[in-house]
């Protein structure tokens, strides 16, 4: 794969958007960055013919627009951490952990829908080359952000053994 600065990219877009000091168009216009960013990592190493590449992009369109309220319940969580300082009662930890779970659940069922679609119209290849390319980036993005964000440490509410 050729190399990027997505990492760096997705790191700044993290805590620049989790950021208080940060206006909400500013926010938007970093994910729009890294968005694109994203688009062009996956043109610069799918193989792709011309003839595919239509078909491939209005796909890939719709699987960011499916994945953009995952995205955007995501950030939610992040947020809140960035606003406990880390530091929440253990019933707020045990919810938000319990949310961020279903939120991966949710972002690898939609990658594995749009795996199975661009298997049957396009090929095997290619859909094999999107899973791969989009679990890449999404790990290279979630481990940007746990480098720089907040531990969620339950604080108050222990239960005595």
């Amino acid at each position: 794969m050729k190399k990027i600065y997505l990492t760096v990219l997705a790191a700044w877009v993290a805590v620049v958007s989790l950021s208080a000091q940060v206006s909400e168009q500013e926010a938007n216009l970093m994910r729009s960055i890294l968005k694109s960013e994203v688009k062009v990592f996956f043109a610069q190493n799918i193989k792709l013919k011309s003839s595919e590449a239509n078909m491939f992009w209005e796909i890939y369109d719709l699987y960011e627009e499916e994945l953009l309220p995952v995205g955007n319940r995501r950030v939610a969580i992040l947020q809140e951490i960035v606003k406990g300082k880390g530091k929440l009662s253990e019933d707020d930890a045990d919810r938000l952990i319990n949310e961020a779970e279903k939120i991966d659940k949710q972002r690898k069922k939609v990658r594995w829908k749009y795996y199975k679609i661009l298997k049957k119209k396009m090929s095997t290849s290619i859909a094999v080359q999107f899973y791969q390319l989009d679990a890449f980036i999404h790990s290279q993005v979630t481990a940007a952000i746990n480098e720089g964000g907040a531990l969620v440490i339950p604080v108050g509410d222990k239960k005595e053994e």
